[in-house]
């Protein structure tokens, strides 16, 4: 990473991220990847942001969910995979290590949802958000301890989400690949460049300070995209129009 100039042509990494995740996945439309790719960016710099969209991948079985999931994890920031996860480990992930987090086949909705779960994901998309937690060795009102789950989260799974949380995300609805090239196996190379690209990225752009933008949207989509858009306008502005 030391060997990379600081001053690299981010629009260009931009590209190249976009042009890993299609090479790897086959997502609904082609303005998606530039999603994917500013949200992979965006966890380089999440210190930096109040909000963070989460991200859901829709779809009945071998559709590529969890192959987004996969992909994301490889070039993304302190990016863990988790199946099935317990409130648990949820939540020992997001408080002591604020990781981002990649999670496969979970139920958050009707019957059988995990209602633990579902809430401490409400509250991952923005920081100053609590969840509480019963301290048993502790006495009295010192006993609940409230924590900031605040992080960035991918969701897929084959089942509905309640309205609360897909009104905190970005929905992909998958569908079996038309392109069999993208079942391919990783380049692991590749990947390891982009990261070490990006960790540069995030050496370079970490301490300034984002200039302020204009709203891209109403209510809460305003408030989940804000954070890729300011990515956008500080190393590709001149992809507005595709935002």
């Amino acid at each position: 990473v030391l060997d990379l100039p600081i001053d690299q042509d981010y629009q260009e990494l931009l590209d190249e991220v976009e042009q890993f995740i299609k090479t790897y996945v086959e997502l609904p439309s082609e303005g998606d990847y530039l999603y994917l790719a500013l949200w992979v960016f965006h966890t380089y710099l999440i210190e930096k942001f109040g909000v963070t969209p989460l991200l859901y991948f829709y779809g009945v079985q071998v559709t590529g969910k969890t192959r987004a999931g996969e992909v994301l994890s490889k070039i993304g920031f302190k990016v863990e995979r988790l199946t099935a996860p317990t409130e648990a480990t949820l939540f020992r992930s997001a408080s002591y290590f604020k990781n981002a987090l990649v999670i496969d086949e979970i139920k958050l909705w009707g019957r059988d949802a995990n209602e633990n779960v579902a809430n401490l994901i409400k509250s991952r998309y923005k920081r100053g958000l609590k969840v509480s937690r019963i301290n048993l060795e502790n006495k009295g009102e010192e006993q609940v301890e409230y924590f900031d789950v605040f992080a960035p989260m991918v969701i897929c799974t084959t089942e509905p989400l309640n309205e609360i949380i897909e009104s905190r995300c970005l929905r992909f609805i998958m569908r079996a690949n038309v392109n069999p090239d993208v079942e391919k196996s990783f380049n692991e190379t590749w990947g390891q460049d982009l990261r070490n690209k990006l960790t540069m990225f995030r050496a370079c752009y970490l301490k300034p300070e984002f200039e302020e933008i204009k709203r891209v949207a109403r209510r809460r989509l305003n408030e989940i995209l804000t954070p890729l858009y300011q990515v956008l306008m500080l190393i590709a502005p001149g992809r507005e129009d595709e935002f």
